[in-house]
């Protein structure tokens, strides 16, 4: 007997900072505290049955106002219509095809099935570039390529040279909200697993560290995201949240080097550093900072001439 591929995930994780994203309070303020657990049990619909999207349909509703005391499927719908509007979920998506999704949402699908054989988006639901469905499945069994369904064999070359991705329409409250604690699991199993004995050296980040290729010849290094995954802080006692700064530079689509340079430049996201300010100013923009990396290089930069 063929056994049933599982599509949607068992949890998802949710951001402490989820009832101070801008959009949910606009939407409580509107209509009141019950938006919070609608929302919440929308999330959870998207990502138990199909694990990115949801069909917003009339049986939809009912299903979600069942649970209510004081709202019917009608104020659910509204609500949930409202939530399209200030962007929660794709217009475009819930115009043309009536499903929740979001770039942030099958984001986070991906991230949590990457480990899975299939991992795929229908191509008429999909929100992602190629780049981003280009990531390996797998570590320990060879890069491969995830891709939509209907999409073609060319393997795409992604690096941190040729590939910058900025997040669009970020809402911190909301995916942040999916991204934290898997991100966070990942990093720390991937600590354990594949240990940095030798640390690069400080200045990496700063300036160009050669290697040797061929004969006399040298090339500046390029940091990878399995690299960034191995360092861990040091065990100083200073006061860090290591594991949250990661996670948000991975969230704003900073390139590995940058990361690295960061990390050490933040003293590996030692509390009260210039990044964190920096960070704020990065969700409260919108997306609207497009080279969020140097932005945050600027700050640490200029921090640390100041000392």
């Amino acid at each position: 007997m063929a056994r049933i591929k599982k599509r949607g995930l068992d949890y998802f994780p949710i951001s402490v900072d989820f009832i101070y994203d801008r959009a949910v309070r606009r939407l409580m303020k509107r209509e009141g505290d019950a938006v919070l657990g609608i929302l919440l049990e929308v999330f959870s619909y998207v990502y138990s049955d199909e694990g990115y999207y949801v069909r917003a349909d009339s049986l939809f509703y009912e299903d979600l106002s069942a649970g209510l005391y004081e709202r019917n499927a009608s104020d659910v719908e509204r609500i949930v219509r409202l939530a399209v509007d200030y962007g929660l979920f794709d217009a475009g998506m819930f115009e043309k095809h009536c499903i929740l999704t979001s770039v942030e949402i099958q984001r986070q699908y991906l991230f949590s099935t990457r480990r899975r054989n299939v991992s795929q988006l229908e191509p008429d639901y999909c929100l992602l570039e190629a780049a981003e469905l280009s990531e390996p499945q797998d570590e320990t069994k060879g890069k491969s390529i995830r891709k939509c369904k209907g999409d073609t064999d060319e393997k795409i070359s992604l690096t941190s040279e040729n590939v910058t991705l900025i997040p669009q329409n970020v809402t911190p409250g909301t995916h942040s909200i999916a991204q934290n604690s898997i991100l966070q699991h990942s990093i720390a199993k991937q600590s354990i697993e594949y240990p940095l004995l030798n640390p690069p050296p400080e200045n990496v980040g700063e300036e160009e560290e050669t290697t040797k290729v061929g004969e006399n010849s040298g090339k500046r290094k390029e940091w990878t995201q399995e690299d960034i995954d191995q360092l861990r802080p040091p065990t100083d006692g200073i006061d860090r949240n290591y594991e949250g700064l990661l996670v948000n530079l991975r969230l704003f689509g900073i390139s590995p080097s940058e990361q690295y340079a960061l990390i050490r430049k933040s003293n590996y996201g030692a509390i009260g550093g210039a990044i964190w300010r920096g960070i704020c100013v990065l969700r409260d923009s919108g997306g609207r900072i497009k080279l969020p990396g140097r932005y945050l290089l600027s700050l640490v930069n200029k921090k640390k001439s100041t000392v």
